[in-house]
């Protein structure tokens, strides 16, 4: 699956999703069932519980690794995702805290310019750069924002010791902010890549198909057994879609902290 592909189905409101996911999964399985339950009787297909039974538990325990491995690395780009945004916050926070040393009256002006210039970037992220960011586009006028703050804070003459000591923690508060920026920027590069989906989808589909050749002669409780076993697959699948794009659809990582700092 490619990453745009898999980013419009991200987008994808969750109240569709689920059950689209679900329906998609139970239909293929149903179809299934009855295709073969139409073609050979129980009787025949029950021989197949004994050897069936034994490769799909082996095929179970293989795509259990595969769905844990999928669900950590996914889960670790939406935690790294949400990390970053939040240390670029935290850091915005303690140079608009920082201001406060800059207290000399000659000094009014430039305190202004610092605090406008954060308000304005994180604004900026939230209004430009939010929507934009799950493709790796970088907005042109946040990168604006970032260097008008840079230069607010790297101009500004201290003139105490106090301020002295404060500039410096500045200095690397706005390399952090740009660092944080480009961890954010790069979260397409950390997305699963396309072996690891192949691989994914397919092991769904295997377990799909696969009771379709096993025999019962209560064919109503096949059905739900394999009913509520696609059901729990596909869910499983939504959540290692949703967790791989941490910044859409209705799961994705909240730019409301941004918005704290913009007012």
């Amino acid at each position: 699956m490619t990453y745009d592909f898999g980013l419009q189905l991200a987008r994808i409101p969750l109240e569709t999703a689920i059950p689209l996911f679900v329906a998609l999964g139970l239909l293929l399985s149903l179809i299934g069932v009855w295709l073969v339950n139409s073609v050979f009787t129980p009787f025949q297909l029950e021989p197949n519980n004994l050897v069936g039974g034994v490769k799909f538990a082996f095929l179970g325990e293989v795509y259990a690794v595969t769905l844990g491995l999928a669900l950590i690395g996914a889960f670790d780009i939406y935690t790294t995702a949400q990390t970053n945004a939040q240390r670029e916050v935290s850091t915005l926070v303690s140079l608009e805290r920082a201001t406060a040393v800059y207290a000399e009256p000659s000094q009014a002006a430039e305190r202004a310019a610092m605090r406008r210039t954060i308000k304005e970037y994180a604004r900026a992220v939230v209004e430009k750069e939010w929507r934009v960011m799950s493709y790796g586009i970088a907005d042109h006028e946040v990168s604006l924002r970032l260097v008008d703050m840079a230069n607010a804070f790297l101009r500004i003459e201290p003139l105490t010791a106090a301020q002295q000591a404060a500039q410096q923690n500045t200095v690397e508060w706005v390399r952090q902010i740009n660092e944080y920026r480009t961890f954010r920027l790069t979260t397409v590069s950390r997305s699963l890549i396309a072996m690891v989906w192949t691989v994914l989808v397919t092991g769904t589909l295997t377990a799909i198909v696969f009771p379709w050749f096993f025999g019962s002669v209560n064919l109503t409780a096949q059905v739900l057994m394999s009913g509520l076993l696609v059901s729990f697959l596909m869910l499983h699948l939504l959540m290692v879609l949703q967790l791989s794009y941490p910044f859409i659809g209705d799961t994705s990582v909240s730019p409301n902290a941004f918005l704290e700092v913009a007012q």
